[in-house]
């Protein structure tokens, strides 16, 4: 008798147990799910720098929808060349220009931006992004530290092809990038018709720079400086 007394005793513990540890785990699963936020989509990996990544395909990820409007996923780690201008204002906040200015400022004028409507995407993009030093707490930048800044605003999948000097005060990075050839398609078939040199995908980075050392950062679609 003592003995089936036990052993009842430890089978309703174990039913105890599994009640407490499905619980608890459902409680977990719950917790986990409600801290999961709605977060722009970066893309592919970056030759370029040490940008993070989500993909390793080097293809855009789907469309995020946010409000009700759906946000194109980034190109780049932190808003700049061959983004959409929501998405960029997703993360640097509104335009602090004027819609008849031509050019977008952002963050007190230190980010600015050119946009286009790509006659093939439809989508309202970045063609040209400046970096602007002067308008910061840190007005002239090291080239370390100013490509480090670059590597942040240019495509994920960016390939270093060459880099040549304009003239004392403008040094020229070029590279090239499948996904802004994908996202500025429309653009670079009108830049193919009259520039026999031009090349789907191309971009280049323009170090502006005195003997202090680099005050802007400008980054456009294109060879041509």
């Amino acid at each position: 008798m003592e003995f089936h007394k036990k052993r009842l005793l430890i089978m309703a513990g174990c039913i105890a147990l599994s009640v407490t540890l499905t619980s608890c785990a459902e409680s977990t699963k719950e917790n986990k799910d409600s801290d999961v936020v709605e977060k722009i989509s970066t893309v592919g990996s970056t030759p370029a720098d040490e940008a993070a990544t989500d993909t390793e395909s080097g293809k855009a990820t789907e469309p995020v929808k946010n409000k009700g409007t759906t946000i194109e996923p980034l190109i780049t780690k932190t808003g700049g060349l061959g983004d959409t201008k929501e998405a960029i204002e997703q993360l640097r906040g509104a335009d602090e220009n004027g819609q008849d200015v031509g050019i977008s400022s952002y963050q007190n004028n230190s980010f600015l931006a050119i946009y286009a409507q790509d006659e093939v995407t439809k989508k309202n993009t970045a063609l040209n992004v400046i970096l602007s030093f002067e308008a910061t707490d840190t007005p002239r930048r090291s080239e370390k530290e100013a490509m480090r800044e670059a590597s942040s605003v240019i495509p994920s999948d960016a390939v270093k092809i060459k880099e040549y000097k304009i003239d004392e005060g403008r040094e020229v990075i070029q590279y090239e990038s499948k996904l802004l050839s994908e996202r500025l398609r429309g653009w670079y078939d009108l830049d193919a018709a009259s520039n026999p040199k031009s090349k789907s995908g191309a971009f280049i980075v323009i170090l502006k720079h005195d003997e202090e050392g680099i005050f802007s950062v400008v980054v456009g679609a294109g060879n041509n400086p």
